[in-house]
């Protein structure tokens, strides 16, 4: 019952309801001036002024007190639609030609002309009907890969997909939105065109892109537009969305940068003899050698007690401190700090090809990196959106003993180990 009820109160909804009322008083408007039209063709002329006032009371009546209310229900989708709407070429001829012959159909009144106008304005509300019917019922998915770097190729797929379930679609042309420059990426504008999908099919596409920095890059939607039937007008609709391209820096060839600073390898060890598990040397047994340390084949082989030596390993963890605070903000400066960000980003990437685990800080994110995915991920994206401080973020208190600083300038203040100044590397 309470489903029923709601269901009438559907079908009478408030729209439908202004929409029916002012419809049947502009037709009763309609009425009254023909009959106005009739008293005057009779000599009536008095009748005839007054039912024409009444016929244009009523006409002002639905256009005060219907005509706003039903605009505000439209959606706003809807008159967003209308900025993606465009003339073309052969539409602009197509209104000339219906403009003329409608001025001349209206001095001659010749019924060939009336038919030939009448066929073109129903071509026109064709195909806007049909265009209509052809951008309905779109959805888009799009497959990003797994990790962008600037400056590579990156190939996306864009799947279009029609989910009515009779009409097919034609000639439609698809474009992302997004907010990038052209000189950072191509992906925003390129076109991708389907001459044809088939009702409840889908077609996917691979959208080759090129981004050329580093950075978030939002993914508002996508314009999807069409000609079709008579290419008069160019039509669209936008199929919303909400994501993100996150591009992470540039990958360089960090081997001058190895060689140049050794202790960038990873976690450094002293070549002394110490308490370690690295065997550094084997020697003859002296009185008071632990008796663990026998090595037992070379005793065999000499005839005499031989004992190792180990190497002593470094027990601090490794770490990489980045200090964005950038005094100076000129072009130089700004791209020796983009530089940087490449070389500590390349550096992650050889720690984790090599599986070496390590810290890093810089003063507004920090992370522990023991080679799994999700470490990886959220330190690029720091990388890829990091931008240059204006004052030192760097608390020493979290800068360990093996850490190596990556620094504008020289700033003793950000800890013990080796400083490598990025504005002169």
């Amino acid at each position: 019952m309470d489903a029923a009820r709601n269901q009438g109160r559907w079908y009478w909804s408030p729209a439908i309801r202004d929409f029916v009322c002012s419809v049947g008083l502009l037709a009763a408007a309609l009425g009254i001036a023909i009959m106005g039209i009739v008293s005057r063709s009779r000599g009536r002329g008095a009748l005839a002024v007054l039912l024409s006032v009444a016929a244009l009371g009523i006409a002002a009546a639905v256009t005060v007190l219907f005509v706003p209310r039903l605009a505000r229900r439209l959606s706003f989708e809807y008159w967003g639609s209308m900025r993606l709407f465009r003339v073309t070429g052969r539409g602009a001829l197509f209104l000339f030609l219906l403009v003329l012959i409608a001025a001349s159909t209206l001095n001659t009144g010749n019924n060939l002309l009336v038919l030939v106008l009448s066929f073109l304005m129903a071509a026109l509300l064709v195909s806007g009907m049909v265009s209509n019917l052809v951008l309905h019922g779109l959805r888009i998915t799009l497959s990003l890969p797994d990790t962008i770097h600037a400056g590579q190729k990156a190939v996306s797929l864009l799947t279009l997909h029609n989910e009515k379930k009779y009409l097919p679609s034609f000639a439609l042309c698809l474009r992302g939105k997004g907010e990038a420059p052209e000189e950072a990426t191509d992906f925003f504008s390129q076109e991708k065109h389907f001459p044809f999908l088939q009702a409840g099919s889908s077609h996917r596409v691979r959208l080759e892109s090129t981004f050329h920095r580093r950075g978030v890059y939002p993914v508002s939607g996508f314009e999807v537009r069409t000609k079709f039937p008579f290419g008069f007008f160019f039509r669209g609709r936008e199929v919303p969305a909400d994501g993100k391209i996150t591009v992470f820096p540039v990958i360089m060839d960090i081997r001058g940068l190895l060689w140049r600073f050794p202790y960038l390898q990873g976690p450094e060890i002293y070549n002394h003899r110490g308490s370690g598990t690295g065997l550094y040397n084997i020697r003859d047994y002296q009185r008071g050698d632990d008796s663990r340390h026998i090595h037992w084949k070379s005793t065999a082989k000499l005839s005499r007690l031989m004992v190792k030596e180990f190497i002593e390993e470094r027990d601090d963890a490794f770490q990489v401190v980045f200090s964005t605070h950038l005094p100076g903000k000129d072009l130089q400066a700004l791209q020796a700090f983009e530089r940087a960000l490449s070389l500590v980003a390349s550096l992650v990437v050889y720690y984790r090809d090599r599986r070496i685990p390590f810290s890093f800080y810089s003063g507004e994110f920090e992370i522990t990196f023991d080679g799994r995915w999700e470490q990886y991920e959220s330190l690029m994206e720091y990388l890829a959106w990091v931008q240059p401080s204006d004052r030192l973020l760097i608390d020493s208190g979290k800068v360990g003993k093996a850490a190596v600083v990556f620094s504008a300038g020289s700033t003793p203040s950000v800890g013990n180990g080796p400083l490598i100044d990025y504005l002169t590397v």
